[in-house]
């Protein structure tokens, strides 16, 4: 007998959202699937495809004003392009941004109109602009979106013999839409990907539109907690950063009661940040669930390690980059998800575009899209540029500094990125992103950069038993003679007699992982380093404010060094003690 009335129309809701669901994984996982063969065939030929987009490049642009100002147009060979074109950054593509922006003209670094402007800090706090195109806009859609399903459906079928379960995401992506006045969308990627499917994504992850896109502030981490904690179905977590996800996670897990008695109740707790017409729509949306919040009361009780898939079970993958600098927030997320969950790393990208994707589960290296710009190389250890090489001069287990020609109007642009060669997939050099040069910190010379910093952090974990949440330093030129500041935070609080052996461990992997660092140590040209433990959340608090502030959550990475005194002011007033 059919099911009628409210019954009825609930079976229709759940079989409608089951249909949509595996409909537009489907499609995912075949447009990933493309992707990849891609990817694995322009990897065979990658020297020649590069060399290729270069000359493309090269002969579309001939005619625009930058094109004319550097003879594009008799440009034959890669020699003469690095010959006739300098190396470049952001200031010298500021003025024509700003007609495009201002004046809508064209034809000015790019015959291609940008689609979107991507915004990221400016070294003086004013935002850059840096235009996108459709070109590359495309890029993103297939390596940041569609692959992910495709690695997965790989993953699963070398492994089980079959694809991975279908079911709803929990996306930790956060979108705020601006324009400029000729009406080009301004923020992050992800929103200009997003907003043509939002009516799809409510068949494919948690939380709905209103949530990834809110109209005004609210308490986001409560309502992403509340949709995705309803769901027994959720099969994978996603967001840009690592830090997204184990931030909603300690959300949960500060504030599980509060969750389990309003899905109980089906209500809102007063207590949560949610405009009044907001709070209205949402709450109508919920049903009392006593039976999913019994459950998940009963495993919350039971600690959280290997949360996810205790309330999750059908959990499948975890997708957002966790490497390089986010490696502490992968090491937590290992522990809300247990080992045998598998993770993709995505991407490694900037605001000027995406160079190098993850091909498998699990890599920690990137393979570089031969036909997404145009690659040159400064060696790291290099006193100067005059050495520039291509993707095929490249040496294993070297560090380079990259330099990109774009798919939307960059020419042999400095993103400041060091990379690290670690092989090859075919042709292609695979990369390990390293650190930024702007990151780097040096007092007297000794030129410590983040990789350093951080294998020195993952040693003093290992000497010292603790679980370091996050950690920066900040170069004190106040002192005579100057030294370092440690900022850590702990996952718990550290005895005092404990203090003093933390700091001589951190020192000590310190002088080991950049030998000049010791060497100035010891002839006292440098004092010894200070740390300081920060309280528990305060890296949190900083991105909430951060966002607060208008930075978007997609965008948020970590703050390794202390470079303006707003973070410095920060970071050291909730410091419990100085050693």
């Amino acid at each position: 007998m059919a099911a009628t009335g409210k019954e009825g129309t609930l079976f229709r809701k759940v079989k409608k959202e089951e249909i949509m669901n595996r409909a537009i994984i489907k499609t995912l996982v075949s447009r990933g699937r493309k992707t990849m063969r891609e990817l694995d065939d322009n990897s065979k030929r990658a020297n020649a495809l590069s060399r290729e987009t270069l000359f493309n490049l090269l002969d579309s642009n001939k005619d625009t004003e930058y094109g004319r100002k550097y003879g594009f147009a008799d440009i034959h060979s890669i020699e003469e392009y690095q010959k006739k074109v300098p190396l470049s950054s952001y200031d010298d593509y500021e003025p024509y941004i700003r007609r495009m922006i201002d004046k809508n003209e064209k034809n000015l670094i790019t015959v291609n109109e940008p689609k979107h402007y991507a915004l990221s800090s400016g070294s003086i706090g004013v935002p850059k602009h840096i235009p996108v195109s459709e070109a590359e806009l495309t890029k993103y859609s297939k390596y940041a979106t569609s692959m992910l399903f495709g690695i997965m459906d790989e993953y699963y079928r070398n492994t089980t013999g079959r694809s991975f379960k279908r079911g709803f995401g929990l996306s930790c992506i956060e979108l705020r839409f601006r324009e400029t006045k000729n009406g080009v969308p301004m923020g992050a990627i992800s929103g200009n990907l997003l907003k043509p499917v939002q009516d799809k994504i409510q068949y494919l992850a948690e939380p709905p539109w209103d949530v990834i896109n809110p109209k005004e502030e609210m308490d986001l981490k409560y309502l992403r907690a509340r949709y995705a904690l309803e769901r027994k179905n959720i099969v994978f977590l996603d967001g840009a950063f690592m830090t997204a996800l184990v931030d909603q996670i300690d959300y949960i897990r500060a504030n599980w009661e509060m969750l389990v008695k309003d899905i109980y109740h089906g209500r809102i707790d007063e207590s949560v940040n949610i405009p009044g017409q907001w709070r209205g729509k949402f709450e109508a949306g919920f049903r009392p669930n006593p039976g999913r919040a019994k459950e998940l009361a009963r495993e919350f009780k039971k600690g959280f390690d290997q949360i996810i898939p205790r309330i999750w079970p059908d959990i499948q993958f975890v997708g957002s980059i966790g490497t390089g600098g986010f490696f502490t927030y992968t090491k937590k997320m290992r522990r809300y998800t247990g080992r045998n969950i598998p993770y993709s790393h995505m991407t490694y990208a900037a605001s000027e575009g995406l160079f190098a994707s993850a091909r498998h589960a699990e890599d920690t290296s990137y393979v570089l899209i031969p036909d997404g710009g145009f690659y040159e190389f400064i060696p790291a250890k290099a006193e100067d540029d005059s050495v520039i090489l291509t993707m095929d001069q490249l040496e294993e287990g070297e560090d380079y500094e990259i330099i990109v020609t774009n798919l939307s109007g960059f020419y042999r642009y400095r993103i400041q990125d060091v990379i690290r060669v670690t092989g090859y997939y075919n042709e292609c050099p695979m990369v390990q992103f390293i650190y930024r040069k702007s990151q780097m910190i040096s007092i007297a010379g000794e030129k410590t950069n983040e990789k350093a910093v951080s294998w020195a952090i993952e040693q003093f974990m290992r000497d010292t038993g603790l679980i370091i949440n996050d950690y920066s330093v900040y170069a004190d030129t106040e002192t005579e003679p100057g030294r370092y500041v440690f900022f850590m935070e702990p996952s718990e609080v550290v005895p005092a007699d404990k203090r003093e052996a933390c700091r001589n461990s951190i020192e000590e992997r310190m002088m080991q992982a950049n030998p000049s660092y010791g060497d100035k140590i010891r002839r006292g040209i440098l004092a010894p380093l200070e740390l300081r433990f920060v309280e528990l959340e305060t890296y949190q608090l900083y991105r909430d404010l951060m966002i607060f502030r208008g930075t978007s959550p997609n965008q948020l990475k970590p703050v390794r060094v202390l470079d303006t005194p707003m973070k410095y002011q920060f970071f050291n007033e909730l410091c419990e003690e100085t050693l």
